[in-house]
């Protein structure tokens, strides 16, 4: 009878021991959450542990990269620890460009992903079409017309004197302004006048445009878009894509 108690308890060691050998280590399990707030250099995402695996979650949050099924050797956050349902800010990114997202979970055993996410980030072109409805629909008593090269034009004074076409010289005032109304660029109040040949390129395209729809005496707006002024690069303190509005007075022509 002993040895039967003898071999029955090293029959339940034997199961323990088999049991503790043979148990499979096992990372998380989680999927990805929808991207949202998506702007031209930022967007929201985030995970859902579904299973955290053989040991505890010691790390989590998400990681991106332009190419598809982005690891924790791309960019990532860090969102803790736990099985918590988790959401993470992306950041740094580039406007127009697509990027990918996964959500990645970490224990003893080793990482998992969630499903890979794509999105697009805004681009900046778009972000300057609204900008620039906007302000027209916001301005109603501004009836612009709009030109085929994208130039928006209204006369505020119609002149009397001489239209200037190419190679004349015109003499100008002008305020240019950024939508918000704030001036980056103005001749008003002083004593000098803006003199330059019209058509010959020494100024950006969408002004000179303006400049060639004027009569001598005349006052008048143009909103111009970034294809026509400073383009996706900007100049000095004028970003990329961005429209400027000019209020123009053509004090002279000379005639060529």
């Amino acid at each position: 009878m002993k040895n039967i108690y003898r071999l029955g308890s090293w029959f339940v060691i034997l199961v323990l021991i088999t049991d503790y050998g043979c148990k499979k280590e096992k990372i998380p399990v989680l999927s990805t959450a929808d991207v949202t707030v998506i702007t031209t250099t930022t967007a929201i995402s985030g995970g859902i542990i579904t299973d955290e695996g053989s040991s505890a979650i010691i790390s989590k949050g998400i990681c991106w990269s332009p190419v598809i099924n982005p690891t924790i050797e791309n960019i990532k956050t860090h969102e803790g620890n736990g099985t918590d349902s988790f959401s993470s800010n992306i950041s740094g990114l580039k406007a127009g460009t697509m990027y990918f997202v996964r959500a990645y979970a970490t224990n003893s055993s080793g990482t998992g992903y969630g499903n890979s996410v794509s999105f697009t980030t805004i681009d900046l072109a778009t972000v300057e079409g609204e900008m620039i409805q906007e302000f027209i629909n916001n301005n109603p008593t501004f009836p612009f017309q709009l030109e085929p090269s994208g130039l928006y034009y209204l006369d505020l004074i119609i002149g009397t004197g001489p239209a200037p076409v190419t190679h004349d010289t015109a003499f100008v005032k002008y305020a240019g302004r950024f939508l918000e109304g704030t001036v980056f660029d103005s001749d008003i109040g002083r004593t000098d006048t803006l003199i330059f040949p019209v058509n010959e390129g020494y100024l950006i395209s969408g002004f000179e445009e303006g400049i060639s729809y004027m009569r001598e005496g005349g006052r008048a707006l143009f909103l111009i878009p970034s294809k026509l002024a400073y383009g996706p690069e900007g100049y000095y303190t004028i970003p990329g894509y961005t429209p400027l509005l000019y209020e123009v007075d053509l004090v002279k022509v000379k005639k060529k």
